[in-house]
């Protein structure tokens, strides 16, 4: 960095989308996928602050019946509509008391 510049590093983690996910959000849940599907890593999972992509996908949804596993909390996801969330008119939710987020319908108007 330039001396006297100055950004917001978390500007760009904290990038909200349409569906209402923030882009490390919606990286996490990508990693958690290609994992799943290849078994391979894309990166350290550590450099997320957790051990495992799982963890790290855990430690902002608001659902206690989550499996802990890598490909069980990926066909879990899959099947309530993470990674389709906009076919399936879903969209995410943010316990502001928590900060994790969990899915509702979106509202008809």
């Amino acid at each position: 960095m330039k001396v006297g510049t100055q950004y917001n590093e978390d500007a760009l983690a904290a990038t909200k989308d349409e569906t209402g996910l923030r882009f490390q959000q919606q990286l996490l849940l990508d990693c958690l996928k290609h994992q799943a599907e290849t078994g391979r890593l894309r990166t350290n999972p550590h450099s997320t602050g957790h051990s495992s992509y799982a963890k790290a996908v855990l430690a902002f949804l608001d659902d206690s019946k989550a499996p802990k596993t890598c490909k069980n909390l990926y066909k879990y996801l899959k099947e309530q509509g993470w990674y389709d969330m906009e076919e399936r008119g879903l969209s995410v939710m943010t316990n502001l008391d928590t900060g994790r987020i969990k899915l509702i319908p979106l509202p008809v108007f």
